[in-house]
């Protein structure tokens, strides 16, 4: 089964078979007890870094603006372009 990193705003979104991962509230006049803070903490880590990824992705200048483009599977593709070129910045840049 899949997991779906999922933000307290998107909360009404679900998909079938896809397991959603999201931060605990806070009870109103309470605080978090120390396991849901760490829970936090580790969904956090892991928005952050694909925050990182998406903000790669879109140093395509095209990805960056509207895509005026409607023919149908048009705006995928582009975002799929970007992602390929961002996988190959990734993989052949010597770190």
């Amino acid at each position: 089964m899949a997991d779906l990193l999922q933000e307290l705003g998107l909360q009404a979104f679900k998909i079938e078979g896809v397991d959603i991962i999201k931060p605990t509230k806070k009870p109103r006049g309470k605080a978090l007890t120390p396991e849901r803070q760490e829970g936090n903490w580790e969904v956090s880590q892991r928005c952050v870094r694909i925050e990182h990824v998406y903000s790669s992705v879109k140093r395509c200048r095209m990805l960056k603006e509207a895509i005026r483009m409607r023919q149908d599977g048009m705006r995928d593709m582009v975002m799929e372009i970007g992602c390929a070129l961002h996988n190959f910045r990734v993989r052949f840049t010597p770190s």
